[in-house]
């Protein structure tokens, strides 16, 4: 066995680890706030509401059209986010393939070093595992590129690049920038070109067919369920002043830990890209020229935003991850000694250990194993038609309250009194049983958080159901109250021992059993007795009556 083999062997079996570890990560990985939006969308899709026009949206819905089948197929419980976060291990293996295809010319080594450097990477894997529309675009912005650098190139492969680079643009509008200036360079490309052999794509007409083809399924989508205006305003004009106003941060907020996280990956990438740039100086119409573009482009998309969170490095380190591995052999290359090449072997796979121990760090604190449990009560607590208000779509598979079912920080101050005074009686109208506490909580205005404390109680210290505290005077032992009964439903009251040690009345009619029926609305309570204080509940899907919990500590959202 030559060295060469042993060495593909090697990367092959460090590939097939990498890949198992990705696949760990997606099923136990901390569930990120935005990834309970992106599936309640999906959710939404499912039951025939179309984003813009039904329910706030204001990212493009390819990632949503995609998953919704599987709560079609799999039902309404809420646990199924873990199947949609596998199926996002598909876009994830497709990006693979593409940068393995994208360093084919290079080698066999270099294209087996191009899926290894990108699964390894923790600053990707983080969030390609994750259910997010970047994680789709990244993937399919690699496989357009790939299909452009086929060789020799075909009409599938043209006709493939076109409707891939439409497809990514469908995914995110960011990637109508980092798209767009590739599509650019093709377009004057043909513009100059003098011979098939130097062209960028094989077959124009066919990469033409399939942009063609995909933006007619995209139009064909908008014009069948009679979005299309909604569609401009949320996602482009009111996008653009969202973008205006937004409280954002320097490009640099992200960028210099993820350096700081993966140097090695960076410095590779960077030996990698000066490589192909010199060979570019004296070859450049080849398909490394695409991808030698999509750097800066991918770049720019991530540095000109008014927030660039890390999730939008996702392209630009994919793109990277080849040139990463051209880096490596660049710098094998000149250890030319049996010694000096070892040492460079030991090196390489000290760096793969280093990366797979801060991958595996990213299941610190116990994973998702909290949140599934959370996601189990939702389940237990209420049913596919139960309304449940969340300020980050927590609920995953129940419907939501209002039109606005999540806000950020821009939203959440210029819709404050929107906030304040419709959301309250919209939650009431709506028959709302159920509130998930998040991050985002304590960002909302005053008036609200007043109304939801008031009555919403603690199940734990993220779910919070329908229900009110009272306290009764000492003085006189008599309390003279109101209950609004969110909905015609049971309720009961807590601690049952007060119905021992004094009577209560409802709209005149003592109660004489924990539980019982009230229609909706409000009624009078009046309560005599020695109990200092109670509470009156609403008794969940499962029948069970609970104790709330008051200073139960959150644990179910996180940033990421």
């Amino acid at each position: 066995m030559t060295e060469s083999r042993a060495v593909r062997w090697g990367l092959g079996a460090v590939l097939g680890v990498v890949a198992l570890q990705a696949a760990r990560l997606a099923l136990h990985k901390a569930f990120s706030i935005d990834e309970f939006q992106y599936a309640h969308s999906a959710w939404l899709l499912a039951h025939g509401q179309v984003p813009y026009r039904d329910f706030f949206e204001v990212h493009f819905p390819l990632v949503y059209q995609l998953l919704a089948p599987l709560f079609l197929l799999l039902g309404d419980d809420p646990r199924n986010v873990l199947a949609l976060r596998a199926a996002m291990l598909v876009p994830l293996a497709g990006a693979s393939v593409s940068v393995f295809l994208l360093n084919r010319r290079e080698g066999r080594i270099a294209a087996l070093l191009a899926p290894v450097m990108l699964l390894g990477a923790p600053g990707f894997l983080r969030f390609a595992t994750e259910v997010r529309p970047d994680a789709l675009t990244a993937a399919l912005f690699l496989g357009a590129l790939a299909a452009l650098a086929v060789q020799p190139g075909t009409v599938r492969s043209s006709f493939l690049a076109g409707a891939l680079l439409v497809a990514s643009a469908w995914g995110s509008q960011k990637a109508l920038f980092f798209g767009g200036l590739v599509t650019g360079v093709l377009l004057a490309d043909l513009l100059l070109r003098r011979s098939a052999s130097s062209a960028l794509i094989a077959a124009p007409r066919a990469f033409f067919a399939g942009i063609a083809s995909s933006a007619g399924a995209v139009a064909g989508y908008l014009t069948v369920t009679g979005s299309w205006t909604a569609w401009w305003q949320w996602c482009f004009v009111w996008a653009s002043e969202h973008q205006r106003h937004y409280p954002g941060f320097s490009w640099r907020e992200y960028l210099a830990p993820a350096l700081g996280e993966q140097p090695a990956f960076f410095l590779l990438a960077a030996v990698g890209l000066v490589a192909t740039f010199r060979r570019l100086r004296k070859h450049p119409r080849t398909p490394d020229l695409l991808l030698t573009v999509a750097v800066p482009a991918t770049f720019g998309a991530y540095a000109l935003q008014r927030a660039p969170f890390p999730y939008s490095l996702l392209p630009l380190l994919g793109v990277l991850a080849p040139f990463a591995a051209r880096g490596v052999l660049s710098v094998l290359t000149q250890l030319r000694t049996p010694v000096g090449r070892t040492v460079g072997l030991a090196g390489l796979g000290g760096l793969f250990a280093v990366q797979a121990a801060q991958v595996e760090r990213l299941l610190d604190g116990g994973g998702n194993a909290r949140q599934r449990e959370v996601l189990a009560r939702i389940a237990a607590l209420t049913g596919p038609e139960d309304v449940v208000y969340d300020n980050s779509g927590g609920y995953v598979s129940r419907p939501h309250a209002h039109f606005y079912f999540y806000t950020d920080a821009y939203l959440r101050g210029s819709l404050a009194g929107l906030l304040s005074d419709e959301l309250p009686r919209v939650l009431v109208e709506q028959g709302c049983v159920m509130r998930v506490d998040d991050l985002r909580t304590s960002g909302l205005p005053l008036a609200l958080r007043r109304f939801l404390d008031a009555h919403y109680q603690p199940y734990d210290g993220d779910l919070f159901l329908w229900g009110q505290r009272y306290r009764v005077p000492l003085d006189s032992g008599t309390l003279e109250e109101h209950f609004l009964a969110v909905r015609s439903d049971r309720y009961f009251i807590q601690p049952a021992s007060v119905l021992d040690t004094g009577a209560l009345f409802i709209d005149g009619e003592r109660i004489t059993t924990p539980a019982f029926t009230l229609s909706r609305g409000e009624h009078t309570l009046r309560y005599e007795g020695r109990a200092d204080a109670f509470q009156l509940l609403w008794l969940p899907r499962d029948s069970k009556r609970w104790t709330p919990r008051p200073g139960a500590p959150s644990t179910y959202s996180r940033l990421f």
